[in-house]
């Protein structure tokens, strides 16, 4: 087993390296103090796109980021009292070739769009990032790419001095239905409740040996709060043999409360086009075009245990969820599937759902991490896009 990254003293300002300075431009990990500057940030530097999204996290940074791990830590760049970029560092156990191992994940990255040409802030996040690790971080660590973002696959991909090394692992899909309804197996499908809960751990362990960087779950991790923020016992779906034997279980987490994708302009020819886009949705049954600054109804279809080779057992969760999702007014379910995995052929043309493709890479530092990307053998990727 190896160590999890060691806590830094939070009071004190950990500043970047004098071997890669930045004039002006402080680099430090984030403290409880710093909670508003950072949702703000998330706030004022949107995705741009058709629709532009940010992805917030109200009304605390740190609660949601409890989601992503332990020991999580978010690193800062400060100028003239501005935080202008973050960047997160978590870990958690995760399966590799079907043993536990602590993996560490990078995510949450936002640069201020007024300093987007500024690299060597990057740079600079980075050699603290490489000084955390070196205080005692895991031998990898786990993060996603937008597939078509060149600029970024470009940038990390080359290897540059003070960077860590980027290595593909796989193709990730994660898909976005529309809430609908159906049930179109006749197969005994249970409400979760807490006396199922050790069932329900041990189905998600014994599976998630089978797929690469998949996370176990403890019963105290499935009740926990902190841990899974809107994710509720009674909403688990478990799938029995006639005999009981549990043999499939999806959850709806709503993580709302914590983490929110906000509507935060839409082009000009969608905005001209949303009265007409809305009426039909009305007509339809579609979820509408929310109004801007009104969050993404969505949630996940988490802790998915369903046969690959039965790919309308995935199905069949992903419709009796549609029943708490509509009670909750969510309009979208999202899940994330290994590029190559055969249930995807099936979901796209059953749900014909919007698909937003990633990249996996591991990163790592030294040699103790160097070889585990090639090692890794064809089990299928399944980090839980829940936790991403």
């Amino acid at each position: 087993m190896v160590g999890a990254i060691a806590p830094v003293e939070l009071s004190q300002p950990v500043h970047c390296d004098v071997r890669a300075p930045v004039p002006g431009v402080c680099f430090r990990v984030a403290t409880s103090d710093d909670d508003a500057a950072l949702r703000l940030l998330l706030r004022d530097n949107p995705m741009a796109g058709e629709v532009s999204l940010s992805r917030e996290r109200e009304p605390s940074y740190f609660a949601a980021a409890e989601i992503e791990g332990d020991e999580h830590q978010t690193i800062v760049s400060e100028e003239n009292g501005r935080i202008i970029c973050i960047g997160s560092v978590s870990t958690r156990l995760r399966y590799v070739n079907g043993r536990p191992m602590r993996v560490g994940y990078l995510g949450g990255l936002r640069l201020d769009a007024r300093c987007r040409n500024r690299v060597s802030i990057l740079r600079g996040g980075f050699d603290l990032f490489r000084r955390l690790h070196e205080a005692g971080g895991p031998p990898i660590y786990l993060t996603s790419i937008v597939a078509d973002n060149a600029p970024a696959r470009r940038l990390l991909e080359r290897g540059l001095p003070g960077m860590p090394t980027y290595r593909f692992v796989g193709d990730f899909v994660t898909l976005v239905i529309r809430r609908r309804n159906g049930n179109s197996l006749d197969l005994r499908v249970e409400e979760g409740t807490e006396s199922v809960l050790p069932e329900v751990a041990d189905l998600l362990n014994r599976t998630a040996t089978g797929y690469q960087f998949a996370p176990p779950w403890s019963v105290d991790d499935l009740r926990s709060s902190r841990r899974c923020p809107g994710l509720s016992v009674g909403n688990f779906r478990i799938v029995r043999q006639a005999d009981g034997t549990p043999v499939a279980c999806a959850a709806l987490w709503d993580q709302r409360q914590v983490k929110q994708t906000v509507v935060r302009g839409y082009s000009p020819r969608l905005a001209r086009l949303r009265p007409l886009v809305n009426l039909a949705a009305t007509v339809s049954g579609r979820p509408r075009l929310p109004p801007v600054g009104c969050p993404i109804r969505q949630a996940f279809v988490s802790h998915l245990v369903a046969d690959p080779q039965r790919p309308d057992m995935a199905e069949l969760l992903v419709n009796v969820l549609h029943g708490p999702a509509r009670a909750r007014g969510i309009d979208y379910l999202t899940l994330g599937f290994d590029a190559r995995d055969p249930r995807l052929a099936h979901l796209r043309k059953v749900f014909r759902p919007r698909e937003y493709h990633t990249r996996l890479y591991g990163v790592h530092w030294d040699e103790r991490g160097a070889a585990l990307p090639a090692a890794l053998d064809d089990r299928l990727l399944a980090p839980e896009v829940a936790l991403l």
